[in-house]
């Protein structure tokens, strides 16, 4: 009865495409919204209004998505005298194509799945329903941890038996068949989208690395073919359940630790570029490309944008390794310290798909509370990220937990913690949707796969502008005002020849959409 009672928001945004508004609740330093069994917001995707534009927009002082309709002009529009200086013009080039893109996700890692499981069977699915479903912000993407990460509630590997190099003895574990297996498939089935999943692995077995342990070793080089041989496995044994991965990384931060230092406790194998690139070409390449996953693609790197032109340099001077990888994965920690022009270099010289595949707020990127619910700060890092680099061609952006608990886990080694989009306070039987959530769900909610970028500017240097055309024919253009002040916006299509005219909040995200 209670889990009947609480799809009936669901349903009802579902069938009459009227969104349920956020439950809004002051924070530690902003609004969330409160979702539980029986209540959550929704976003249907709107349908093609004829001489419409849709406008979804999100601020510190607007929690949730809020949204409102108006006319497109159909012309190209000038602007009045009056308007001369209030207002920033936005040129959109449909015709001036750039990456075609994958979308937006997360991470089904062992924490988030938990922390999903120790809600009630309702509240779970309305926050699993937040994220894949069509009243949510229809995530596209999902990265899955070969074996345990930093947020898993223990450390362990498929392969824990030493000297295994027959691989006798590996097994899936109870995270897989409790936590991950089932929180995929029911998001598969959530789902009115290909779910494009990557596997990523953070450590191999104690015993086949040099430091003997957990934390960051080097892969003994005799072990090289039983460690591509492991990732192969892991990718026969979910295909079994009916489960296949798009993409798979060689190795999660592979130069990280060796920045960090001690400090850097998380599971982990230590690569050198050379290493990979040997890994690569006589093991890992060839056996992928033989196994029944060759049209699983292969991704390196899976590291910060501070080692990309170094490591990239580095593993692509062997033709033959360039040939078996197909793109190349960042992290965006480091994304402050060194341009995006980076990405631009890259792409051009080694013509591989560039994506993000781990985000969060860690204190070195926003000092205080570890979870700070209500934060709309937090959000603008996002915005300005993933506005960033998809204008600099990643064709994708994910972040690392969905949702955790009230104190920012659970993590392993069992220290620290960080903030995430969705905040799951389990005793209460309810979920916190941080500004994070929303920042986010802009961009998966409008952006679907096969969407290319295109070319759009901005006459404000305040007004950061993103834009793509999506397959069911619409356009969107995201924009986000970091200024202080409302600010009048013109958009002109001037392929199209319309122009749609918004306001937009002073520190606001805002997504236009036309057809």
């Amino acid at each position: 009865m209670i889990f009947i009672i609480g799809l009936l928001c669901q349903i009802l945004s579902v069938t009459t495409g009227v969104d349920v508004p956020c439950a809004a609740r002051f924070g530690d330093s902003g609004y969330v919204c409160v979702c539980n069994a029986t209540y959550c917001d929704t976003l249907n995707y709107p349908s093609p209004p004829a001489g419409q534009f849709t406008h979804i927009f999100t601020s510190n002082h607007t929690p949730g998505f809020n949204s409102a309709q108006g006319p497109v002009g159909y012309h190209q529009n000038v602007l009045t005298d009056g308007e001369q200086y209030t207002t920033a013009i936005i040129t959109v080039n449909t015709t001036e194509k750039f990456q075609k893109l994958k979308g937006i996700g997360g991470s089904f890692t062992d924490s988030f799945c938990l922390n999903m499981k120790n809600l009630s069977e309702a509240a779970g699915r309305n926050l699993l329903s937040s994220y894949f479903s069509s009243t949510g912000i229809e995530y596209k993407l999902g990265r899955v941890p070969i074996a345990s990460s930093d947020f898993s509630t223990r450390t362990y590997t498929y392969d824990d038996t030493v000297g295994d190099t027959a691989l006798k003895y590996f097994n899936l574990t109870e995270e897989d068949f409790l936590l991950k297996i089932p929180t995929i498939e029911a998001a598969k089935a959530l789902s009115r989208h290909n779910l494009s999943l990557i596997g990523a692995t953070w450590t191999s077995p104690s015993w086949t690395k040099t430091n003997k342990n957990f934390p960051p070793g080097y892969l003994q080089k005799e072990y090289y073919q039983y460690w591509a041989q492991y990732l192969i496995r892991f990718l026969d044994e979910y295909s079994k359940v009916g489960i296949d991965f798009w993409a798979v990384s060689a190795g999660n931060e592979p130069i990280n630790p060796f920045i960090i230092g001690k400090m850097f406790d998380i599971n982990s194998v230590l690569w050198m570029p050379m290493d990979h690139r040997k890994f690569v070409k006589d093991h890992l390449g060839p056996l992928l490309q033989a196994s029944p996953h060759n049209t699983t693609k292969l991704i390196t790197l899976d590291d910060a944008r501070w080692y990309l032109l170094w490591w990239m340099d580095t593993v692509m001077r062997d033709p033959e390794v360039a040939d078996y990888i197909d793109g190349v994965a960042l992290h965006w920690y480091r994304d402050t310290q060194c341009p995006p022009d980076l990405l631009d270099q890259v792409f051009r010289q080694y013509n591989k798909f560039i994506i993000y595949t781990e985000a969060c707020i860690i204190p070195r990127l926003d000092p205080g509370l570890t979870v700070d619910l209500g934060s709309w700060r937090r959000a603008e890092i996002y915005i300005t990220d993933i506005i960033e680099v998809l204008n600099h061609w990643s064709v994708g952006f994910m972040d690392w937990n969905m949702a955790l608990n009230t104190q920012g886990g659970p993590r392993y080694p069992p220290h620290g913690g960080t903030d995430s989009p969705i905040i799951v306070n389990a005793s209460a039987d309810e979920f916190y949707k941080n500004p994070m959530f929303y920042g986010l769900g802009h961009f998966s909610k409008f952006i679907a796969e096969g969407s290319y970028r295109v070319n759009s500017t901005s006459t404000l240097p305040a007004i950061k502008v993103l834009t793509t055309i999506n397959p069911d024919g619409s356009t969107s253009v995201f924009l986000y005002n970091q200024g202080e002040n409302n600010t009048n916006i013109l958009i002109n299509d001037i392929n199209k020849r319309t122009a749609i005219r918004v306001n937009i909040t002073a520190r606001s995200m805002n997504t236009v959409v036309w057809w």
